[in-house]
């Protein structure tokens, strides 16, 4: 009995200093002041004691980022916030620094190559139009000189009024060119400015090389072997157009010679009229 009523007690004792304990707890959590937040209009300390408000700080952070904004219009500012950002991004320095500068003297060669195209198709303009000053002008007239196509003597002259004797033919026939002799393999002249018409084989005049002179005229230089040039070229004046050639059959009598005709819109006319005196 005594026992059981001792135990009771110290049970009763236990309970009642945990109620206590609990009971001073809650009134310490209950009496604990909340802290207020700071009013977003509490000014600040600067450095020399003075006040600075927010107000005036929002200020400073816009002046700030006007003025970075401004820095980083200059090429060098550029590059290095290019650079700080492919570090942050690789975390390597030294291979940002080299990634941005390569991308920048991409860019600088880019330009280079854009100009240098533009100079060089400037300069093949300027060619161009130069090889078009040079051409030679192609305007025949009746005031027109010609130089001889070859040096030589007459053998035939030009007759469509009366016929001229033909040795080797043994016949008398109209004459629509001159016939001037020469040694075989002598060179032959372009007479005057011209454009090559066409290159023919004729049965009486050979290889025969026809040249258009403008204005209706053309000149027509037969009896030719080596050609120096072809259908479609512009010829000038004393340009060499290929050799006296080996006489046809119509011409052996005659010997090696330059057969040299013009027509003016398809009608034979006299070269000697034209051929420097």
């Amino acid at each position: 009995m005594m026992n059981n009523r001792i135990t009771r007690m110290i049970a009763n004792t236990v309970g009642l200093a945990a109620v206590a304990a609990l009971g001073i707890t809650v009134y310490q959590l209950g009496t604990t002041p909340v802290k207020e937040k700071e009013p977003k209009n509490q000014p600040l300390i600067q450095e020399d004691g003075t006040e600075n408000t927010n107000e005036e700080v929002n200020i400073e952070e816009d002046n700030q980022e006007a003025a970075g904004m401004a820095e980083s219009e200059f090429p060098e500012e550029e590059t290095n916030a290019q650079i700080n950002a492919v570090k942050e991004e690789t975390g390597n320095e030294t291979g940002a620094e080299k990634s941005v500068v390569n991308a920048n003297m991409e860019d600088e060669m880019s330009e280079d190559d854009t100009t240098q195209t533009m100079s060089d198709t400037s300069e093949e303009t300027t060619d161009v139009s130069a090889s078009a000053v040079n051409l030679p002008e192609i305007n025949f007239s009746e005031d027109t000189v010609m130089e001889w196509p070859v040096n030589g003597n007459v053998l035939l002259d030009y007759s469509m009024d009366q016929t001229t004797y033909y040795p080797t033919l043994d016949q008398y026939r109209l004459s629509p060119a001159i016939s001037v002799g020469a040694v075989e393999g002598a060179p032959v002249v372009s007479a005057v400015n011209g454009t090559v018409y066409s290159v023919e084989k004729n049965a009486q005049t050979g290889t025969t090389l026809t040249m258009e002179l403008g204005n209706g005229y053309q000149a027509i230089y037969g009896q030719l072997e080596d050609l120096t040039v072809s259908q479609g070229d512009i010829v000038k004046k004393g340009t060499t157009i290929g050799y006296v050639a080996e006489p046809t059959k119509y011409y052996s009598a005659e010997g090696a010679n330059l057969y040299f005709a013009m027509k003016k819109d398809g009608e034979p006319i006299d070269p000697i009229t034209y051929l420097r005196k």
